[in-house]
């Protein structure tokens, strides 16, 4: 803070001496600024002081030039109203008003270029008429056999624009400062009064930003600490203390400046610094604000897991982009810029680069949709596409996945949020389904206690649904009698699932043998005729 005031100070040492050096050099030279063609703009000459309102460049130097105090023709500024909105003096009155309309406003003669054409043509009404600035939309010029003045509407709403822009203090005060304007004793270009002024307001500004500094860290910290609120008091306040300090300073300055009446270039250049800092540290507002955002959404996801704490760093790097681009635009926008028609343009560019770069922003839209709908985690066993494996990895373009034979898959994110995924690693319970086949020759009683045991078996196993399992004599096969054995292991892995299956598999043999059941296994029985006995039986009848 102490470098933009330091800074700030020494802008005013040297614009004003510059200023100062000028207009002592050139005190003659009153026309400096305007181009040099007198005969084609048509200069006339009132009270030895040549002007010209041939275009709306020449009337708005016209206006404000002759009001600087150095150049004070008041009489010169009145020639820019029509000669039958008032008399002299109310015409002298209405361009002082409208200086200091303006110079509240941000406009100042070197603020922006002004057209020289002497038929300018607005390009949106198709008429000769100039708006001065967006952000006093009723304030135009336009011509009027052959000279640029203000419009008799513009003209009618000065007045009234001066009384809503300095309410009735801020008049005073401009009134006040006004007749200041006439002490003499000059330091630099700038009057004593305004040097006293200018250093006091430094002063106070120093006071102001410490005194919020030991505010925010003493008061306002052991107020959150005493709320239980620990997390603002140690992460957010200490981010947003210095910005919004500094944003109440250069709103400040900015909004005192104008009541200083200092010389058009000083003024000027301050309204330029002051909205350069105020830009900048809004840009830091915005950026710490979305880091702020992100702190919150992971605090959340972490009591919820509403949130893939994946998704955070890809939400943050979001958020920070877009209070960038937001403080980019205000800083254009504060500058006097359009900037509806950059965001058309941005709109315009971002489909092209949309077209240019689909593969990629598919892969990062797919790895967006992953974070946010979870169908796997890493750890998980996924089928996608005929290919199974070990999830090993999410990341911004790609998820990698181990395979069982080891090898290492990679799969476009994209492509995955187009895909089936079938997530074997969430299931809840492993299913397990056999066939136990036992010889025909096995008596049903002995059948129906073998089922009993490994029903027995399946109830004190301690990895098995205990709420739904099958074991039933279930098919008469060709060489044996099947018992459908159909279980489920709950089981967080596929070695514990056969682990626990190995472990009832063991149990089940341990039953057969002390029951003495066998298990079949296929066979065939082939008879094979004798046919060499018949032939022989035949011969010896």
């Amino acid at each position: 803070m102490s470098k933009h005031l330091s800074y700030l100070l020494f802008f005013i040492f040297s614009a004003t001496s510059i200023y100062g050096q000028n207009t002592e050099n050139n005190k003659n030279d009153l026309v400096s600024s305007y181009p040099d063609d007198h005969s084609f703009y048509n200069f006339l000459m009132l009270d030895s002081v040549e002007f010209s309102l041939s275009s709306p460049y020449h009337t708005m130097h016209t206006h404000l030039e002759n009001l600087e105090e150095e150049n004070y023709h008041p009489n010169i500024s009145a020639q820019i109203f029509p000669l039958s909105t008032g008399s002299l003096k109310e015409r002298k009155q209405l361009a002082i008003e409208l200086k200091l309309i303006y110079t509240q406003q941000g406009i100042y003669i070197n603020s922006q270029d002004y057209p020289l054409q002497k038929n300018y043509i607005d390009s949106n009404t198709k008429t000769h008429r100039y708006n001065i600035s967006p952000r006093l939309p009723n304030i135009y010029i336009e011509l009027q056999d052959g000279r640029w003045k203000y419009s008799r509407y513009s003209t009618n709403l000065i007045h009234q624009i001066f009384e809503e822009t300095y309410p009735s203090f801020a008049r005073q005060l401009v009134i006040y400062t006004s007749s200041l304007q006439q002490m003499k004793g000059k330091y630099f270009g700038i009057k004593l009064w305004q040097w006293i002024t200018l250093v006091s307001m430094m002063i106070l500004s120093y006071l102001f930003y410490y005194l919020t500094i030991w505010f925010t860290k003493r008061i306002l910290t052991s107020i959150f600490i005493k709320l239980k609120q620990e997390r603002i008091a140690k992460k957010v306040l200490p981010k947003l203390r210095r910005p919004i300090a500094m944003i109440i300073l250069m709103l400040t300055w900015y909004y005192i400046i104008p009541f200083l009446l200092l010389p058009s270039n000083v003024s000027y250049g301050f309204a330029i610094i002051t909205k350069l800092i105020f830009c900048f540290y809004l840009i830091i507002l915005l950026f710490r604000f979305a880091d702020i955002s992100v702190l919150r959404l992971g605090t959340y996801s972490n009591k919820s897991e509403a949130i893939d704490q994946n998704l955070v760093p890809v939400l943050k790097v979001c958020f920070r982009i877009i209070a960038i681009s937001a403080g980019v635009l205000l800083t254009l926008y504060f500058f006097g810029y359009d900037i509806t028609h950059i965001i058309t343009g941005i709109s315009f560019g971002g489909v092209a680069i949309a077209f240019a770069a689909q593969d990629t922003l598919k892969n990062f839209i797919g790895s967006v949709m992953i974070f946010a709908d979870k169908p796997f985690e890493v750890g998980d066993w996924v089928a996608i596409k005929g290919q199974e494996g070990i999830v090993e990895e999410i990341g911004f373009r790609t998820t990698r996945i181990r395979t069982f034979t080891n090898s290492l898959l990679n799969i476009p994110n994209g492509t995955l949020s187009d895909s089936d995924i079938d997530n074997l690693g969430k299931r809840q319970f492993r299913r397990f389904k056999a066939y136990l086949s036992v010889p025909y020759g096995t008596p049903p009683d002995k059948i129906e206690q073998f089922i009993k045991a490994i029903k027995k078996a399946i109830q004190d196993h301690p990895q098995t649904r205990k709420d739904f399992y099958e074991v039933r004599l279930n098919k008469f096969n060709a060489s044996s009698l099947d018992v459908l054995l159909y279980v489920f292991f709950i089981t967080k892995d596929w070695s514990d699932e056969l682990q626990a299956r190995e472990y009832l598999m063991i149990k089940i043999l341990r039953i057969a043998e002390t029951m003495g059941v066998d298990f079949a296994f296929p066979t065939q029985t082939i008879h094979i005729a004798n046919d060499n006995n018949d032939q022989d039986s035949s011969d010896k009848a």
